[in-house]
């Protein structure tokens, strides 16, 4: 088992991967809580939930992300998860899991951010909203799920009783059901709803206009990390054999060059064009003749 969690994380599979994470957190929360907090996660939760005030948020100011991998009950958990995993399968296979990661934390944080706006707004109107906490996923899924149903409005859902729906009704009655419905109810989730949906439905928007702000936050991210890894060190190796040793090398490196430089050349641009392929349609849309190429390209030592 710890295995197969090692090349979930070591792959690109990061539908599972977000979902893995999710559920990791509220067993670490409830374990950690009923151990050592007699079982008050609250003390937990206001380190990694979203507070509603701007001075209690300037103090933890990575809750913006966090909270958008804490849930607070099991079925809070269950039904986002459920909602993921399908929302996400058919946004993943279209349009790439690095895009449905970079949608995923873009929605969490336009949850959050709409959340924290209207708050600290009642706040300055004199409303009591001191220590309230956000936390729940379900920002960051409504934007897949609008965005699914943007971007694939036909997508066809055979749903039980009802049969055959295209994808752009369940997405909206999704949004309806857990959103508007009973407003008053939940109010912060349901904004962070809103601000999730809207980011879904404008990254489609962008999407049409040859702006994709999914993968621009997804680069961004690997540059950040870049920073934070080990550059090797190079060192200098005298050569002890001379010039005629440097001659022999040169002409080595000249031969295979020629003979090998050019197969080089196509074998990248292969790689390259597929991997652009997976970008922009998802690992699905592959050809078998490409998917046997990259397994090959995978297994190569």
């Amino acid at each position: 088992m710890l295995e197969d969690l090692k090349r979930l994380f070591k792959g690109n599979n990061f539908l599972g991967q977000i979902i893995l994470i999710n559920a990791g957190v509220f067993l670490i929360v409830n374990l950690v809580s009923s151990i050592f907090l007699k079982g008050n996660e609250r003390l937990i939760q206001e380190w990694i939930g979203l507070p509603a005030l701007l001075g209690e948020a300037i103090t933890v100011p990575w809750t913006f992300f966090t909270y958008m991998f804490s849930h607070g009950s099991l079925w809070h958990l269950i039904f986002n998860m459920y909602l993921l995993f399908w929302f996400g399968r058919i946004f993943g296979s279209m349009m790439g899991e690095k895009r449905l990661i970079g949608l995923y934390f873009l929605s969490g944080l336009a949850g959050g951010l709409l959340y924290f706006l209207v708050f600290n707004v009642l706040f300055l109107a004199g409303e009591p909203v001191g220590g309230m906490i956000l936390i729940g996923a379900s920002g960051a899924i409504m934007g897949i799920v609008i965005a699914a149903g943007a971007r694939f409005p036909d997508y066809v859902l055979n749903l039980f009783l009802l049969g055959a729906v295209p994808l752009k009704y369940v997405a909206l009655a999704i949004f309806i059901i857990s959103t508007l419905l009973d407003f008053n109810v939940n109010m912060g989730g349901k904004i962070a709803h809103i601000g999730g949906a809207a980011m879904g439905y404008f990254y489609v928007r962008g999407l049409n206009n040859g702006k994709d702000y999914a993968m621009a936050f997804m680069e961004w991210i690997d540059k950040a990390l870049d920073m934070f890894k080990q550059k090797p060190k190079l060192r200098m190796v005298p050569n002890d054999r001379g010039k005629s040793s440097s001659g022999s090398s040169q002409k080595k490196s000249s031969k295979a060059a020629a003979s090998g430089g050019h197969k080089s050349d196509e074998h990248q641009a292969k790689t390259d064009a597929i991997l652009d392929k997976i970008s922009k349609s998802g690992y699905e849309n592959l050809t078998r003749e490409e998917k046997d190429f990259l397994f090959k390209l995978s297994n190569k030592p």
